[in-house]
Formats: structure tokens, sequence, C-alpha cells
């Protein structure tokens, strides 16, 4: 099998967020038939928890939030 990288991580989803609620973050990987595409999320910036093992963060103030998303293998962005 031959290892494909991701060349890309586009239209992240959502923009915004509400104190106090859970939300799911998406991504895009390209290309579509990249080897890894399992996206690995983390908190780089603002008050915030990433829950572990999901793609999914808890935002706990109003200031900015700026979360990282990392494909082993293949792009940061």
């Amino acid at each position: 099998m031959t290892f494909i990288p991701v060349t890309d991580i586009t239209n992240f989803r959502p923009t915004q967020a509400v104190i106090g609620q859970e939300v799911e973050l998406h991504a895009d990987v390209a290309p579509g038939n990249a080897t890894n595409q399992t996206i690995e999320w983390s908190l780089v910036r603002g008050n915030a928890t990433i829950i572990p093992g999901t793609n999914k963060f808890i935002g706990h103030s109003s200031e900015l939030v700026t979360v990282m998303a990392t494909i082993r293998n293949g792009k940061q962005q």
C-alpha cells in the first residue's frame, strides 16, 4: 500500500461557539484519499478545554480561542 500524505486541512467549522456549550469541530482533509485522515485537535490559545479523545471543545469565556488541527504524518494547520 502506498502512503498518501495529507496536503491540506481546510473549511474549519464552526467558527463561533457559545460559552459553556460543547462544540464539535470539523475540517476537510485533502486529498480525499489520504492514508491517515484522523484529525487531532489541540488548544493553542484561549480559555477552553479540548475534550480528550474527541473532536469537541468547551469555551469558558468570551475571549478568542485558537484551535489547531494536526494529522500525524500529514500536514499541520
